[in-house]
């Protein structure tokens, strides 16, 4: 998921690039003011939108999805499996964990189930855990979303203003189309910025949270197999049937 989203952008941008390097004169697209007004007054617009907690949740569900580890459906399985075989040889209370540090979520589980306690609760504190994670990253998905939606705005604001400062300031109107092509690159940036950055990362975000949100519930239902002492190929047929 991380190696797509890189490649998209890094590939986004050198297709722009390339484009804009394809003209006679380059630094028509440069416009220092422009990026200001564009990405600062979208960041600035974010704060008034959103709470300091809404933003930070922003900033850790878009570093989640570059450094979380993406087990499929299959993988979770097979650690499930694993974990059970485990416990079976060696009881809950001594079973090592640390192998299953890049799944905090069932490790939490599990250890709950070391403490003995209730299948209720664990249900119960587990499925809360869940909707407090996927309502974070559904902010985050919305921080994003709503980035991708203002900034082309700050775009348009940016081309309005240049157009009016230098339109009072032409006395040649001859010189007035070009001076257009360089008020107008701000809406370039805006387009650049909702287009391939914000809501594809909202996007991204989005479908990251509804596959892991599906994989702790499919953790949950196999901590709970896991704690009533299932075999292996119960535990299996079990999971797999979730699926369906």
């Amino acid at each position: 998921m991380k190696s797509s989203l890189i490649i998209g952008l890094v590939a986004g941008f050198a297709v722009i690039i390339f484009v804009i390097f394809l003209n006679e004169n380059v630094a028509i697209f440069i416009n220092y003011s422009g990026i200001l007004i564009t990405l600062g007054g979208t960041l600035c617009a974010i704060l008034v939108y959103f709470s300091y907690t809404d933003i930070r949740h922003s900033v850790q569900g878009f570093f989640q999805i570059l450094t979380d580890r993406n087990y499929s459906a299959e993988q979770t399985i097979d650690l499930l499996v694993q974990l059970n075989s485990e416990a079976r040889v060696n009881g809950f209370n001594n079973l090592s964990l640390d192998s299953y540090s890049n799944y905090p979520f069932m490790v939490k589980g599990m250890k709950l189930v070391a403490d003995n306690t209730d299948s209720v609760f664990i249900r119960e504190i587990l499925l809360r855990e869940n909707r407090g994670i996927s309502r974070k990253h559904n902010i985050a998905e919305n921080v994003f979303y709503i980035a991708g939606s203002l900034s082309p705005m700050f775009g348009m604001m940016g081309t309005v203003i240049g157009l009016i400062a230098m339109l009072n300031k032409i006395q040649n109107p001859e010189e007035i189309p070009a001076a257009m092509g360089l008020a107008l690159v701000t809406t370039l940036y805006g387009l650049i910025l909702s287009a391939l950055v914000f809501k594809p990362i909202s996007g991204k975000i989005r479908v990251h949270n509804l596959r892991n949100t599906r994989l702790r519930l499919l953790v949950l239902e196999g901590i709970l197999s896991i704690q009533n002492g299932e075999n292996n190929q119960i535990l299996k047929e079990r999971l797999h049937g979730f699926l369906d």
